[in-house]
């Protein structure tokens, strides 16, 4: 099983993202070894607040050859594009960390010391949508990668 962690910043609120999000983390059992880890957001003002996640974050990156930060500025990529991805780092063996930030996104200096971003959409989406949608999109590079008919 290849591991993979998830870090979010905060919990799900709605129980509806908290039951898709466990049917995208159940598929992706014959996959993945799935570790989530939910970072509570920071407080203050807003740069403090990306201050203090980001140093939460930094310490769940530690010993991860590839942390990515989901972000809008990130590059967009196709499915297909992301599972090829995907499959490049796995061939490496690079150990995979992707990061959901809070409703404020990530501080500046993280996004500058963290090589590799990513975009889910130029749209903006509620946090907890992007978590599922994630896990999704996770699944399905999977399927890619596997020849599995899901993709389509």
């Amino acid at each position: 099983m290849y591991p993979i962690r998830l870090v979010t910043i905060g919990k799900p609120k709605l129980e509806a993202i908290r039951l898709l999000e466990g049917h995208y983390r159940d598929l992706l059992k014959g996959f993945a070894r799935m570790e989530l880890m939910e970072i509570p957001e920071g407080r203050g003002i807003t740069d403090r607040q990306l201050a203090e996640e980001a140093q939460k974050l930094r310490m769940q990156f530690q010993g991860v050859r590839c942390p990515v930060l989901l972000s809008a500025e990130g590059p967009r990529r196709t499915s297909e594009d992301f599972a090829a991805w995907l499959g490049t780092r796995m061939d490496r063996g690079d150990s995979l960390a992707f990061a959901i930030g809070s409703s404020h996104g990530f501080d500046p200096t993280l996004k500058a010391e963290v090589r590799d971003h990513l975009s889910l959409s130029p749209m903006t989406f509620p946090h907890d949508l992007s978590r599922v949608m994630f896990l999704e999109q996770l699944y399905r590079a999977f399927t890619i990668l596997k020849g599995k008919a899901y993709h389509k």
